[in-house]
């Protein structure tokens, strides 16, 4: 998810012992004189990161810890900077939510050097660094990628008249979310007479910037588009603005990743045809469960993988929504 936004979610923030930044960019609870953890979020002000972080906080006040989660700005050296500043200070332990894969080997080396337990949360790293990790709290993106697939084959066969012509916006490139679910789309959609219309388009998962590619392909394709595909509920969000405004929503449908209330709201409508499960307030609330369990010296697997699958209008009731 990693995921960053032009729209944001408010954050409850209690400013105190700011590391590496000012006091607008953390958060921090629990009891004084306890162990303390340290987070820094790339994604901080992303709509994915307001329930990921607020269980975060949640959980370890529950276990006894005090908490302190910046703001990394999807920069690697901020996010090091501030590793190294929250080590020095002597926090217990670290989660670490990375802005790509591409940046995370320094800080890898540099959180294995501190000898504390430490986490990686939402973004897991590429076959050269896995292993270094000692535990990563994640879904298997490309999973995500083929429940993409799987729903856009059932809504083709569902509606057998439509010409198979998608519309597809991705999110950031070079992102392991983004790069990972096309490949697990691609490794469902292959063969199947479906054919997406654009070339690669990314909204560096700006609903704005969703909005404007998706009035670019209406504007190229018209009415070829029968369907359009999106990795986030955000860009859904734009996406479906923009067939709004086009007056089209009579003739094209949606499917995206994403469970935000924007989601919710249009799957039970019936505007959008199924959506994809990542639950942030699951990885949140994993990454200090298995940080804990590190402090304490007990085992923990190297990738926690958070469940995932195709949400239907019947099925949100059994999901939690940002």
């Amino acid at each position: 998810m990693k995921r960053k936004s032009a729209i944001l979610i408010g954050i409850a923030l209690i400013a105190v012992l700011a590391i590496g930044c000012t006091k607008s960019d953390s958060q921090s609870a629990g009891p004084s004189g306890g162990k303390r953890i340290f987070m820094s979020s790339a994604w901080y002000t992303a709509p994915y990161g307001a329930p990921m972080q607020e269980a975060v906080q949640s959980t370890a006040a529950r276990m006894g810890y005090g908490i302190q989660i910046v703001d990394g700005e999807g920069n690697a050296d901020r996010q090091l900077s501030q590793f190294r500043a929250a080590h020095a200070d002597g926090y217990d332990g670290f989660i670490f939510w990375p802005g790509d894969q591409a940046s995370m080997p320094p800080l890898v080396d540099f959180l294995n050097s501190t000898g504390k337990p430490w986490v990686v949360v939402n973004t897991s790293g590429d076959d050269t660094i896995k292993d270094m990790v000692p535990c990563t709290i994640a879904s298997d993106e490309v999973e995500i990628g083929r429940w993409l697939g799987r729903l856009t084959l059932e809504y083709f066969e569902k509606n057998p008249s439509l010409e198979k012509n998608i519309g597809y916006i991705e999110g950031s490139p070079g992102h392991s979310y983004t790069e990972n679910l096309t490949i697990g789309l691609n490794e469902i959609i292959q063969g199947k007479g479906i054919t997406i219309l654009n070339e690669r388009m990314f909204s560096e998962y700006d609903p704005g910037r969703a909005m404007t590619i998706a009035e670019d392909i209406l504007t190229r394709f018209g009415g070829r588009v029968t369907l359009f595909l999106n990795q986030d509920g955000g860009l859904f969000q734009g996406a479906y603005a923009a067939v709004e405004s086009a007056g089209f929503l009579d003739r094209i449908g949606f499917i995206c990743q994403g469970q935000d209330l924007i989601v919710k709201e249009k799957l039970l409508t019936g505007e959008l045809f199924g959506s994809v499960a990542q639950d942030p307030f699951e990885e949140g609330r994993l990454s200090v469960e298995m940080l804990d369990k590190l402090i304490r010296g007990e085992p923990v697997e190297r990738w926690v993988v958070t469940p995932t699958g195709p949400i239907y209008a019947s099925d949100v009731d059994n999901y939690s929504w940002f």
